[in-house]
């Protein structure tokens, strides 16, 4: 095989974004993807306006392209079945918070991308190991379709997620937001009767929560938040069990279209995702650089992967190309530009991780505190002042705190 420019391990939003913009511009890139079907693998499906921004630079438009979402237009706040809060944020009233289905995005981002000679995509294909030489990273050995091939290319990127190959493979150290949480996800019929419109809502109760979202195919995901390793004693009491704890503490309606939900059948199977928040010290290592997740595993609170991984991706083609394109390839030249994607990267990864690890902690301390302090926020929420700083900071994180903007 000819030696690639670039080989991406991980064929998610971030990847195939990325991939997609050098295949654009004449670079020679891999697209290594170890699911055949992208519906296959739990993945964050919340697009902000700060992600957003980024398919409209690529030239993926949702609003036009034959992509499944849902626009949530209203927000609500409840501790133990009493709503304590209506935020109303610029970016849910403007119809700017969207819940898009992945799989057909990335099919769509790989689809244009599949027009360029210079772009290979490997479906399927798994990362079993880095190949080295001279003591640097030089390639991928991939398995899948009963074959093994090795994949060489002058930069290797990992964007392969919270369970990154490159990362492990490459031991990096790793700084970590411990988290006493785990998240159970499952989904129910959209509650139209209980919730009318695409509605999204925290439902709090003492020692977990619950983060429901209208979602694209008029369902309702649920996020039970639930202590770190406790699912194991949940399954053994059974769904009935669990779904009326929750029913017990949730709106009165919601919870009569869970029991509804729960007589029907219509409850999906729960899928436990451990709620991780950790960033790599230094995002590259012999050559290799890590984006994503791989680099900076976000957890659920505020619906930031997939944008951030868009945004990573920009910033990483704004300091590639140009050495691609001038020649400018060797190892101090590459080293240098992969310092300089995460110093600018860092800034705000560092921000909205500061924001995420509070939530989780703050849910499960001491449940007597948490009925004293509900009764104080429900009474501050009665003033706007309260409810337009709340919104401030959700345009913050919604929108970006620093640029993302293709220049090359």
């Amino acid at each position: 095989m000819d030696l690639l420019d670039i080989a991406i391990v991980g064929g998610g939003p971030g990847g195939a974004t990325l991939a997609n913009i050098f295949a654009s511009r004449g670079v020679k890139v891999a697209l290594i993807e170890r699911q055949k079907d992208f519906s296959k693998e739990f993945r964050g499906e919340a697009l902000m306006p700060s992600g957003k921004e980024v398919l409209d630079q690529i030239g993926i438009d949702i609003d036009t392209e034959n992509i499944k979402y849902r626009t949530v237009n209203k927000f609500n706040i409840f501790y133990k079945g009493t709503l304590i809060a209506n935020p109303e944020p610029d970016f849910i009233e403007n119809g700017e918070f969207r819940w898009v289905s992945q799989p057909q995005l990335l099919e769509k981002i790989i689809e244009k991308s599949s027009d360029y000679k210079n772009f290979s995509f490997y479906r399927g294909y798994k990362g079993q190991d880095l190949i080295y030489e001279n003591n640097r990273v030089c390639g991928v050995k991939i398995s899948g379709s009963n074959e093994e091939i090795d994949v060489k290319a002058r930069v290797v990127i990992g964007f392969d997620g919270r369970s990154s190959m490159v990362r492990r493979k490459l031991n990096f150290s790793v700084k970590n937001y411990h988290q006493p949480s785990d998240v159970l996800w499952f989904k129910i019929p959209y509650p139209e009767r209980a919730f009318p419109g695409s509605h999204a809502f925290f439902s709090l109760f003492p020692n977990s929560m619950l983060v429901c979202v209208a979602v694209y195919d008029e369902k309702m995901q649920v996020g039970w938040v639930i202590p770190s390793g406790s699912y194991g004693e949940l399954k053994q009491q059974g769904k009935e069990k669990w779904i009326k704890f929750i029913k017990d503490k949730s709106p009165k309606e919601f919870s009569k279209h869970l029991q509804f939900c729960l007589d029907k059948n219509e409850i999906s199977d729960p899928f436990v995702l451990k709620m991780t928040l950790d960033r790599v010290k230094k995002w590259n290592k012999q050559g290799a650089l890590l984006l994503g997740d791989a680099a900076h595993t976000m957890n659920a609170v505020g619906g930031q992967g997939l944008n951030i991984a868009l945004r990573d991706a920009v910033v990483c083609a704004n300091y590639l190309l140009p050495l691609f394109k001038s020649k400018k390839l060797s190892n101090s030249d590459l080293d240098f530009a992969f310092d300089q994607i995460e110093k600018e990267r860092l800034i705000e990864v560092k921000q909205v991780q500061q924001i995420q690890s509070r939530p989780p902690k703050f849910i499960l301390i001491n449940k007597f505190l948490i009925d004293l302090i509900f009764p104080i926020i429900r009474f501050i929420f009665k003033f706007k002042i309260m409810n337009r700083i709340v919104d401030k900071e959700w345009v913050k994180i919604s929108k970006g705190f620093t640029k993302a903007k293709l220049e090359v």
